[in-house]
């Protein structure tokens, strides 16, 4: 593919940018039309119809991940109104021609939005609206962002902004009204020539369609894009069958906190009931049964569990690497208390699971594991949840590198 711009008169290195003059698409409404005997008279003006037609009813598909999506609903408004120009919003890719990228799009999310994209019909577009759809932007250099939405499907205008208003949309449309018009004939509107930003916003894989691509990216992308793996639920139950808590008597009346020191103290040995860096540490032995009693206590919501990597220490101050998993339960009703409390583990130890408790906490400690790496021993789907399943390694492990590659998508 041919490109221009390699060198500047000044002597510094330009960036490679892509010639889309050969681009011109094809439709297939085109090709059947024009190939009927004796239409081909009227080529001209029948082609024209049927890009004007075109150029003014493009329907978008909305990939709206974060605050950019606000704007692409505000251009839908009154104010606005998007439907003035002939430009709806469809909730199906396959009867909409642009899909508008509007936010952040993470590694996990980018297979789902090149399935989409593959089952939008030709001729397409596609707008990255905003800077992280065009760059990453704040994020950019973030574990699980793609640094670009053109790293993986082609994008054909860029609206910047943080966010761009309602106005900056319409703007883009109507830009991509010209290159529709014109693309038909090979012909595009001039790039907006920036070698200097485009240096700053290289992202870490390059972009679809840069010459400096490695075209097994491609490939893999797709494999990945196209791989029901992540979806795998060959480890649920059958049908009919549930993973239900263990049988525990229904709450009684909230339970005064003198009553919880006293059951933390007397039945459990916490000594410590209120440490100056968080919630009382009870052994990971003897969790379990302290869940159980606070719950039949009253206390029957499952608020959170989090988990804390606190890596090795060396220096003036030393300290072992080490783990602490909080939970945090609440009563039901008026006047409801909340009850917390910490295990602290070793690297390697497990912590037991509380799903045999309360169901709520099955997917919360899948999210532990999955972002920090605490196991929980008993756990009926120890597995990925927020991250792909091929990803490496625990990414909120303070140890961990935030700007650690993930091939193909960054």
């Amino acid at each position: 593919m041919a490109v221009n711009g390699n060198g500047s008169g000044d002597g510094r290195k330009r960036l490679p940018v892509v010639d889309e003059g050969a681009l011109a698409y094809d439709h297939p409404l085109y090709d059947t039309l024009l190939n009927v005997p004796g239409l081909s008279v009227a080529t001209t003006s029948l082609d024209a119809l049927l890009n004007w037609g075109l150029m003014n009813s493009l329907w978008i598909f909305p990939m709206a991940t974060s605050c950019c999506g606000i704007e692409l609903m505000a251009a839908a408004a009154s104010r606005v109104d998007l439907d003035r120009m002939g430009t709806i919003v469809r909730a199906t890719p396959r009867q909409a021609e642009v899909m508008v990228i509007a936010g952040t799009i993470t590694v996990k999310m980018a297979p789902r939005v090149k399935t989409l994209w593959e089952q939008m019909p030709e001729p397409k577009w596609a707008i990255a609206m905003g800077s992280c759809a065009i760059s990453g932007d704040f994020y950019r250099n973030l574990y699980a962002v793609v640094p670009g939405i053109d790293t993986v499907l082609p994008v054909d205008i860029y609206i910047p902004g943080c966010p761009p208003n309602p106005e900056a949309l319409m703007q883009g449309l109507l830009r991509l009204k010209e290159k529709v018009a014109l693309r038909r004939a090979g012909k595009l509107p001039p790039h907006d020539d920036r070698p200097g930003m485009l240096d700053v916003t290289r992202p870490s894989i390059a972009r679809l369609l840069d010459p400096a691509r490695d075209r097994a990216l491609d490939q893999q992308q797709e494999d990945s894009a196209l791989n029901a793996s992540s979806f795998d639920r060959s480890d649920e139950p059958e049908d009919g069958e549930e993973r239900a808590p263990d049988q525990l008597p229904d709450a009684i009346a909230s339970t005064p906190p003198a009553e919880i020191e006293a059951l933390l103290r007397d039945e459990f040995g916490v000594t410590e009931l209120a440490p100056k860096d968080g919630a009382p540490v009870v052994a990971a032995d003897k969790h379990v049964a302290l869940a159980r009693r606070l719950r039949g206590m009253g206390y029957q919501i499952f608020v959170y569990v989090v988990a804390t990597h606190f890596p090795e220490k060396t220096g003036k101050v030393v300290a072992p690497e080490r783990f602490e998993v909080a939970y945090a339960l609440r009563t039901v009703g008026a006047g409801s208390k909340l009850v917390s409390w910490r295990l602290k583990l070793e690297p390697g130890q497990e912590a037991p699971s509380l799903v045999g408790v309360f169901a709520g906490a099955d997917w919360q400690e899948r999210e532990q594991w999955d972002l920090v790496g605490v196991r929980f021993a008993g756990h009926p789907d120890l597995r990925r949840l927020m991250m792909p399943d091929n990803w490496e390694g625990h990414p909120l492990r303070k140890d961990y590198p935030a700007d650690k590659a993930c091939p193909p998508w960054r």
